[in-house]
């Protein structure tokens, strides 16, 4: 089963990231053709949905900056548990162990499977080259 949806996010880029025009097709990370969306929208797909936001290279900001991104993280998802990293280390007890998902929870959502209802799911292995 489902334990935890992991976000990692880029502490030092997300400002930059998410006001950017390219699409994910410019960046070779589309879904499939016709896969239209910018990488500012993949961005807020990921941090809504996560159950843990890992805000990684929180070392690379001041206590100012650092303050906005988590407010941003927190204003997007409310929910989710936001984790401070550096060079991505966290302790794995941080991230395991505790099941944060809640099928209940994700259904509610607008865009809970709008994929799999379309027959168009493909796995973010494929989608994004992982």
């Amino acid at each position: 089963s489902l334990h935890n949806l992991v976000t990692v996010v880029d502490a030092a880029a997300i400002f930059e990231e998410l006001g950017s025009v390219d699409t994910l097709a410019e960046r070779g990370w589309q879904a499939g053709d016709g896969d239209e969306r910018c990488v500012a929208h993949l961005l807020c797909e990921q941090i809504e949905f996560a159950d843990v936001l890992l805000v990684n290279k929180a070392d690379l900001l001041g206590d100012a900056e650092l303050g906005a991104v988590e407010r941003l993280l927190h204003k997007v998802n409310p929910t989710a548990e936001v984790i401070r990293s550096e060079h991505s280390r966290v302790e794995p007890a941080r991230l395991l162990g505790k099941a944060r998902f809640s099928l209940r929870k994700a259904e509610e959502h607008p865009d809970w499977l709008r994929e799999a209802r379309a027959h168009q799911h493909v796995p973010e292995t494929v989608e994004y080259g992982i």
